[in-house]
């Protein structure tokens, strides 16, 4: 029985420093009202018009003609930015020609040919500094079945290397080697002698 006792003694006891339960109830809702305010004062009240933090900030008064003239005077304003982006759009807007009025993608260069002239006229092909570019400029030409020569020429630049057809004076010739040039997309100055 003497266990019992002891038992029942030690579940009764409460200390008499702690305090009771209602108080801890109390602290915890005092202090989740404080949070709630550090959180309001953060993160909305910046957000508030500027009107709404005046007229919260003022205290109550007595209604007298002071205070009606404080009220009744509207704060300084700040005004709305103006944005005008719906007047400068229509403003900027660039006309894009329909495809079929679009220039060609690969505009082809100016054509001399077919020459209806007579004389005697020189093609130059090409004209390089490196001698090996203008060898290579002239084989293939030969393999486009065009017979051509270089010729040396010496500038205030330095020494070039002119790739040349002819001179020749038979028109229908002429007028056929240029258009095998222009198939070949080849450009070429025509020189009449």
């Amino acid at each position: 029985m003497a266990i019992r006792n002891r038992r029942k003694q030690s579940s009764d006891y409460v200390s008499p420093t702690c305090p009771p339960g209602w108080a801890w109830l109390l602290a915890g809702i005092l202090i989740g009202a404080f949070i709630s305010f550090l959180v309001y004062l953060r993160e909305i009240a910046p957000r508030l018009p500027p009107q709404a933090a005046v007229v919260a900030s003022q205290p109550s008064q007595p209604s007298t003609e002071n205070t009606t003239a404080a009220v009744s005077t509207p704060p300084p304003s700040n005004p709305a930015p103006d944005i005008g982006f719906y007047d400068i759009l229509p403003k900027s807007e660039v006309k894009v020609p329909p495809p079929s009025e679009a220039p060609p993608a690969n505009p082809q260069p100016k054509k001399d040919f077919p020459i209806t002239v007579p004389g005697r006229y020189l093609l130059q092909v090409a004209s390089f500094q490196n001698e090996q570019d203008a060898d290579g400029m002239k084989n293939y030409l030969v393999s486009l079945g065009i017979p051509a020569h270089i010729e040396k020429t010496n500038l205030s630049s330095g020494l070039w290397y002119r790739v040349q057809v002819g001179p020749m004076t038979d028109l229908d010739k002429l007028n056929q080697i240029g258009a095998k040039l222009a198939e070949n997309k080849i450009e070429v100055i025509v020189r009449k002698f």
